[in-house]
């Protein structure tokens, strides 16, 4: 069974850039418009939006659009060039194109187009010189998935991604808030107004909290006072994993974990924290946690 596939479209697109050997710059001005399964391309400069694809390329891309439903019809400053898809070619046009899902314009039409695929007679257009995006791939419309292959944040050479937090005292509103940046060793640091703290804050217990790296290369953060709250992201709990992003309020003291994203794993394979339902799948363990300074 043919799929249709059924599309609105009004699309006006102006590209500006210089020309080759030394033209000055030119305009390209062009109108996409679709109803139904019918989708209409006009340009004044067919090489500036469609390129240069081969005719293997083209042939694929009319036999695509044809088992969609949906009919393209490519027009240049003479008029329709090429209409492809859902049509059905004269026989002659088949043996010219060995495709039934291509029907071309008048000859004149096609001849023009020819000619302007030559650049000794047709200044391309070089939209990269221009500093422009490339020009718009072929097909204009999805035609099929693309697999993509699903990847781990695990840092192949074993890095640490610069663990960090942003710390700064909220106690007193009128202070201006000095912001201080503290990196996370690799063993990580006890949290705590004690004066042998790894990092060391007045006003809450003399062991607020330890933040530890785990077997995974995670930053957990451990509540280890009572008297004091420690949440993390607005959430109380003994024990909480850190992901770039996260909100530490120790007392009056205002932390933020940050970690490069490479680093960052989160879940699912990268995945940030919150805003995902259902189970979630986990990284597996890291293939070079085993070696010195993982």
């Amino acid at each position: 069974m043919t799929a249709v596939l059924h599309l609105h479209a009004d699309l006006t697109f102006d590209i500006e850039t210089g020309g080759r050997r030394g033209e000055s710059d030119r305009h390209v001005h062009g109108t996409i418009r679709a109803a139904g399964n019918q989708v209409t391309v006009q340009t004044d400069d067919l090489l500036a939006v469609a390129g240069q694809p081969s005719r293997a390329a083209v042939r694929g891309m009319a036999d695509a659009l044809a088992r969609l439903g949906l009919v393209v019809e490519i027009s240049g400053p003479s008029g329709t060039v090429v209409t492809m898809g859902a049509v059905q070619a004269p026989l002659l046009q088949r043996l010219v194109t060995r495709s039934r899902h291509l029907r071309l314009g008048a000859w004149s039409h096609v001849l023009r187009a020819v000619v302007a695929r030559r650049p000794s007679a047709h200044g391309a257009m070089d939209l990269s010189s221009a500093g422009l995006p490339p020009g718009t791939p072929w097909p204009l419309v999805p035609l099929r998935p693309v697999p993509r292959t699903v990847t781990t944040t695990h840092d192949a050479v074993g890095g640490r991604g610069h663990p960090r937090l942003y710390l700064s005292d909220t106690s007193d509103p009128a202070v201006d808030r000095r912001v201080g940046v503290f990196a996370l060793p690799a063993e990580g640091v006890v949290i705590g107004s004690a004066a042998g703290s790894g990092l060391r804050l007045d006003g809450v217990d003399d062991v607020q909290a330890e933040i530890i790296r785990t077997d995974d290369d995670e930053y957990v953060l451990i509540a280890r006072s009572s008297r004091v709250n420690t949440t993390v992201s607005g959430r109380q709990l003994p024990r909480q994993t850190l992901h770039t992003g996260s909100r530490i309020q120790l007392g009056t003291w205002r932390l933020a974990y940050v970690r490069d994203e490479f680093a960052d794993h989160g879940r699912p394979y990268g995945g940030r924290i919150g805003g995902e339902l259902g189970r979630q799948r986990t990284q597996p363990k890291p293939p070079n946690r085993s070696r010195q300074g993982f």
